[in-house]
C-alpha cells in the first residue's frame, strides 16, 4: 500500500485559503485519527481535508473508539448489530442525535434510523416533521401559509446505506458521517446542523449486510488479488431479493422498502439519497434520456444542480473520477430513491468504486469512464494503474455527502419552497389538465385483483375514492362501488405515471431496466381515464384502507361450482381445499341460468366440503354456487401436485420473486437446490418442478458457480450465524452439472411436468430436454449498465428487443388448460428474452440435402406473440423488430417421454408486478395431471 500521511499534510498546505480553513480548526483531531486515515488511504488525491481526520469530542462516542478502528479500515467490516449499537451509543452521548426503529427485516432484524441536527432541531423534530407534511399537501396549505412554514422549517435530507450488500462501503461511510455531523464545529458542519435535519439509515438491508460481512470474513479476508478472488457475495442478501431489492418502489413488498416508505410518509423528506458502488470513482446519479414527463422539472433541475456541485467540489480538491449524467436513463423511476422522486422530493444516488471487499486491491475490472467529458472534467486514472481501499471509498462517499448537505443547507428555503411548489404543480395539473381522474370498475372478472390494485395504490400514497351511487361521466356510467382516483391530489403525477400506459421512444438509447410499468396492463384490468370535470362533483367516499373482497356461497345443494372468471386466487384456493376432490370443466356449461366457461370448478359432494368452501370464499373473495347434482360435462380431476421449486445457487435473485409470490399465497412447495437435482429420484418427490427465470446463460445454469471456488458452504455455524437462510448447503458450487441435467430428463420421462419461466427456458430448449427448437437471437435480459455486458450485448444487438414491455398475445390453443380464465386475445409482460424458432419435427443433423430441418410443427404452441385480429402489438412500453417475434411461441407445451415441458418465453412472476399474467402459470400447476395425461 502507498502510505499517504505526509501527502495529506502536503495536500492541506497547497489548498487555497478557504479550503485550508476547512481543514482541522476549530476542531481538534482525535489522537491517531489523522495518521490512521492517511495510512488507509492509498493516494493523497483520494482524500479531501474534510475527512482527513476525526474530530475529537469530550462526550460523544466516536466510531474509532467504539469499533477500535477507523471506518474504512482495511480488512474490516461492521455488521448490523454493531452498527446499530454504535448508533445508539452516539445518540446516547450526543444531544444532537436521535435514533428510531422504522421496521424489521424478513429475518427479524431491526431497521434503524438516525436523525441529526443541532440541539434546537432535535428538540423541534415533531414540529419540523409537521411542517414538511403540511408543505406536501397544497390543499391544506395555501401559498401564504406555506411561506410562514418555510420561514421556520428545515429541509430533511435522508441517506440510505447498505441496500446492495456487496456494496459494503456506504455503511462505514455514514457511521463516520453521523459522528462528524454531531460533533464537528467546522462552520460548514454547523451550517448543516442548523439548517437541515439529516436522516441516516445505516443498514437498510440488515439481513444482507450480516450475510455479506460473514461471507467476507469466511471467504475474502486477506485476499487482495482481484483476479483470483472467489465469489465475492453470498447467494442471498435479503430473504427474497438480491440486486432486485432495488426494483421495488412500485410494489413495496420488501421490508427494506416498506421501512423507507414509513420514513417518507412520517418525515416527508426533500431528498432521498441512496448509496451504491459500481463505477470509478464516484458517479452522482443523473440519467440520460429519455426523460419521464411525469416528473416535475424542478426535480430534474435540483438533481442536476446538486450533482454538479458535488463534481465541482471534489474536482476542486483534486479528487479524480467524479462525474454525473451518463449512467442509466431517467425513464423508469422504480428504484428505491424513486420513492422520493415519485412523491415530489428528489431521488439521488452515488456509485462509488467499491472492491466488493474490505481489502485493498488493484482493480482488474474494465471501466470505460476514463475520458475527459463535459460531465467528467477530471476522469479516473486508467484501470489497474492504482490501488483502491475501503478508506478511499469512505473518503469519496463522505466528502460528496458533505458537499451535498452543505449545498442543501445554503439553499434550504429554496428546497422547501420547491418541494411545496412541486405539490402545487401536481395538484393543479389534476384541476387544469386532462385526465381529471381514473375509473376502476370493481365488477371486473377478478374483484380480488381489483382490490389488490387499489390496495397497492393506497400503499404508495395515491388517494382512492369509491362511488356511493351511480357514477355517470362522459366516458360512461358505472354502478355504486366503483373505485375512482381523482387527480386533484398532491401525487397526481405519480398516479398518472402508474395508471397510464408508457410509450418509450423508438429512437431512444438503451434502457437501464423496464420501459413499462402501467398497473392496468400488469393487472389485466380495465381502467378508464376521464376528461370529464364533473368527476369532482360526483358522490365519492375516500378509502382509508385496502378493500377486502369477501366471496359468497349461494344455493343449498351438496355440489359446489366455481365460475372461472379469471380469478388469480385459484391456485391458493386449490391448496386451501387440498383435502377435497376438484374437477375442472373442459367445456362451457350452464346451470340454473348461469353460464360457466371452461376452467370452472366442480366439487362433488364430500364430507366437510361445505364449511371449507365457505371459508375459502370468505378469505379469497371467490363466489361459489351450490347445486343438487354434478353437471354432465367433460371434465378432468385436478389433484394438488407435489410442487418443487428449483433455485440454482448461481442466481437466487429473480427466483426470489417466485418464492415470494408462492409464500404470499400460502402455497406449500419444496425448495429444491442444485444438489437435490443431482441426487435424483425427482419423480418420487415431485409432480411439478418449477424452474423460475434466472439471469444465467445456459452453461451457468448447468455448471453453476465455479467448482474451483469450492467447497463453499453456506450454512449456519458459530462464525456464520446468518448463513443457511432461507436454504443451506455444504457446497454451493458446481450447479446441477450434466448429472443433474440427466436427472431432469429422467423426471420428465417418468411423467413429471417441468415448467420453466423466462430465461430458465434456455435449459430445456437449448440443453436438449426439448428437441426441435433453436435459439435464433437474443440473450440474457440485462442492460449493459445493469451488469452482464456480454449477455446484454446479445440482447441489445438483437433485431428484436422488448426490454420490459406489455405485448399482445393470442392463444393458439384456446382449449388448453393454460388458457382457462383468459380471452383468446390478451397481453403479457416481456423482457429481452431470447428469440426461439417455431418448433419443427426435427432439426438439421448434418449438412446434406436430406439432413435439413424437418417440417414445422405448431402443435406445441399454446400461446403465440401478436394479436390475431391485428391490434397494435405494444400495449405499453415499446418493441423493436416485433415482426420477427409475432407468430412465435410465447408458451410451449412439449411432450417428452411420459411427461411434459412447458416453457414460458416471458416471466409471469416479474417482481410481483404482472399479477394478470400469473394465472397462466397457476393454470399449469393446477391442471398438471390433465396436461401430462393429454400426451
Amino acid at each position: 500500500m502507498r502510505h499517504a500521511s505526509l501527502g495529506v499534510l502536503a495536500l492541506i498546505s497547497c489548498l487555497p485559503p478557504l479550503a485550508r480553513a476547512q481543514s482541522f480548526a476549530p476542531d481538534t483531531p482525535e489522537p491517531g485519527s489523522v495518521a490512521e486515515i492517511a495510512q488507509a488511504t492509498t493516494e493523497t488525491r483520494f482524500l479531501s481535508p474534510w475527512v482527513a481526520y476525526l474530530p475529537a469530542s469530550a462526550s460523544a462516542v466516536s466510531p474509532r473508539s467504539f469499533l477500535h478502528r477507523i471506518p474504512g479500515a482495511p480488512g474490516e467490516l461492521v455488521n448490523s448489530a454493531t452498527a446499530y449499537a454504535y448508533c445508539r451509543a452516539l445518540a446516547g452521548s450526543s444531544p444532537r442525535v436521535r435514533v428510531f426503529t422504522i421496521g424489521r427485516s424478513e429475518e427479524g432484524r431491526d431497521i434503524v434510523l438516525l436523525a441529526i441536527a443541532d440541539e434546537a432541531g432535535i428538540r423541534d423534530l415533531e414540529r419540523l416533521k409537521a411542517a414538511t407534511a403540511s408543505l406536501a399537501d397544497p390543499r391544506r396549505t395555501d401559498a401564504a401559509a406555506a411561506e410562514q412554514l418555510i420561514a421556520a422549517a428545515r429541509p430533511i435530507y435522508y441517506f440510505n446505506a447498505g441496500l446492495h450488500s456487496d456494496e459494503s462501503g456506504s455503511t462505514e461511510s455514514v457511521l463516520e458521517l453521523a459522528y462528524r455531523l454531531a460533533v464537528s464545529e467546522q462552520p460548514m458542519i454547523r451550517r448543516i446542523r442548523e439548517n437541515l435535519v439529516v436522516l441516516i439509515n445505516p443498514v437498510s438491508n440488515p439481513d444482507g449486510r450480516d450475510k455479506q460481512v460473514e461471507w467476507f470474513y469466511r471467504y475474502l479476508k486477506g485476499k487482495t488479488d482481484q483476479a483470483t478472488l472467489p465469489r465475492q457475495a453470498p447467494p442471498y442478501w435479503s430473504h427474497y431479493a438480491f440486486v432486485d431489492i432495488n426494483r421495488d418502489a412500485h410494489q413495496a413488498v420488501h421490508e427494506t422498502t416498506r421501512a423507507v416508505f414509513r420514513m417518507m410518509f412520517d418525515w416527508h423528506p426533500q431528498v432521498i439519497h441512496d448509496l451504491h458502488e459500481s463505477v470509478a470513482l464516484l458517479l452522482t446519479w443523473n440519467g440520460t434520456g429519455p426523460i419521464n414527463e411525469h416528473i416535475d422539472p424542478l426535480t430534474y433541475a435540483e438533481r442536476l444542480e446538486l450533482s454538479f456541485h458535488e463534481v465541482q467540489t471534489l474536482t476542486g480538491f483534486g479528487m479524480p473520477g467524479v462525474w454525473t449524467w451518463n449512467f442509466g436513463d431517467d425513464w423508469a423511476h422504480l428504484y428505491l430513491d424513486a420513492i422520493g422522486i415519485n412523491h415530489n422530493a428528489d431521488g439521488r444516488g452515488y456509485e462509488t468504486f467499491g472492491n466488493g471487499s474490505a481489502e485493498t486491491m488493484r482493480s482488474e475490472q474494465p471501466d470505460g469512464n476514463t475520458s475527459v467529458e463535459w460531465y467528467r472534467p477530471l476522469p479516473a486514472p486508467p484501470v489497474a494503474s492504482f490501488l483502491w481501499s475501503a478508506r478511499d471509498n469512505v473518503n469519496y462517499n463522505e466528502t460528496a455527502m458533505l458537499a451535498a448537505l452543505d449545498d442543501s443547507a445554503q439553499q434550504a428555503k429554496t428546497l422547501l419552497r420547491n418541494y411545496y411548489l412541486k405539490g402545487v404543480h401536481s395538484y393543479r395539473k389534476g384541476l387544469d389538465e386532462t385526465p381529471f381522474g381514473f375509473v376502476i370498475p370493481d365488477g371486473q372478472g377478478d374483484p380480488t385483483r381489483v382490490a389488490q390494485l387499489v390496495g397497492r395504490l393506497l400503499a404508495l400514497g395515491i388517494e382512492v375514492q369509491r362511488a356511493t351511487s351511480t357514477l355517470t361521466l362522459n366516458e360512461g356510467s358505472w354502478p355504486a362501488g366503483t373505485y375512482v382516483v381523482r387527480l386533484d391530489q398532491p401525487y397526481r403525477n405519480y398516479a398518472v405515471d402508474i395508471l397510464a400506459p408508457q410509450s418509450f421512444p423508438k429512437d431512444a438509447p438503451e434502457s437501464y431496466d423496464d420501459i413499462s410499468w402501467a398497473f392496468p396492463a400488469h393487472y389485466h384490468l380495465s381502467v378508464t381515464a376521464t376528461a370529464d370535470p364533473q368527476l369532482r362533483a360526483a358522490p365519492l367516499a375516500p378509502l382509508t384502507e385496502a378493500p377486502h373482497i369477501a366471496g359468497a356461497v349461494t344455493g343449498a345443494g351438496p355440489v359446489f361450482l366455481l365460475k372461472d372468471s379469471g380469478q388469480e386466487g385459484l391456485l391458493e384456493a386449490r391448496y386451501a381445499l387440498r383435502r377435497f376432490r376438484v374437477a375442472i370443466a373442459e367445456h362451457a356449461f350452464s346451470v340454473a341460468g348461469t353460464d360457466y366457461p371452461a376452467g370452472s370448478w366442480i366439487l362433488a359432494a364430500q364430507p366437510g366440503l361445505a364449511a371449507a368452501v365457505r371459508d375459502a370464499a370468505n378469505k379469497l373473495g371467490l363466489d361459489f354456487a351450490s347445486t343438487s347434482s354434478v353437471p354432465e360435462i367433460a371434465r378432468h380431476e385436478a389433484p394438488v401436485p407435489r410442487l418443487g421449486v428449483w433455485i440454482p445457487w448461481a442466481d437466487t435473485d429473480t427466483a426470489g420473486w417466485t418464492r415470494y409470490s408462492l409464500d404470499q399465497r400460502h402455497i406449500p412447495y419444496t425448495y429444491v437446490r442444485d444438489e437435490d437435482i443431482r441426487a435424483g429420484k425427482l419423480r418420487e418427490k415431485y409432480d411439478v418442478l418449477l424452474y423460475p427465470h434466472v439471469d444465467l446463460e445456459l452453461a451457468e445454469q448447468i455448471e453453476g458457480l465455479y467448482k474451483s471456488w469450492g467447497p463453499m458452504p453456506f450454512k449456519k455455524t458459530s462464525a456464520t450465524p446468518s448463513f443457511g437462510t432461507p436454504a443451506a448447503s455444504d457446497d454451493i458450487t458446481g450447479g446441477i452439472g450434466y448429472t443433474g441435467l440427466a436427472e431432469l430428463q429422467r423426471f420428465i420421462d417418468a411423467g413429471g411436468l417441468l415448467v420453466t419461466l423466462g430465461n430458465g427456458s434456455m435449459l430445456p430448449l437449448e440443453g436438449g430436454l426439448v428437441r426441435g427448437v433453436r435459439r435464433e437471437a437474443g440473450g440474457v435480459p440485462r442492460s449493459t449498465a445493469g451488469g452482464g455486458a456480454a449477455s446484454a450485448a446479445a440482447s441489445q444487438n438483437a433485431v428484436t428487443r422488448t426490454p420490459g414491455a406489455h405485448l399482445r398475445v393470442s392463444f393458439a390453443r384456446p382449449d388448453h388448460p393454460i388458457a382457462y380464465g383468459y380471452s383468446a386475445r390478451t397481453w403479457v409482460f416481456r423482457q429481452n428474452f431470447a428469440l426461439y424458432s417455431v418448433p419443427r419435427r426435427w432439426l438439421r443433423m448434418a449438412y446434406c440435402t436430406v439432413c435439413l430441418d424437418g417440417p414445422i410443427d405448431r402443435s406445441g404452441i399454446v400461446l403465440e406473440w401478436g394479436d390475431k385480429e391485428g391490434a397494435p402489438f405494444v400495449v405499453s412500453g415499446q418493441a423493436w423488430g416485433e415482426e420477427n417475434l409475432i407468430g412465435r411461441a410465447a408458451i410451449l407445451d412439449m411432450p417428452v417421454g411420459k411427461g411434459h415441458v412447458i416453457t414460458f418465453n416471458f416471466n409471469p412472476l416479474h417482481r410481483d408486478l404482472n399479477r394478470g399474467d400469473q394465472r397462466m402459470l397457476w393454470n399449469a400447476i393446477i391442471n398438471w395431471r390433465a396436461i401430462v395425461g393429454g400426451s
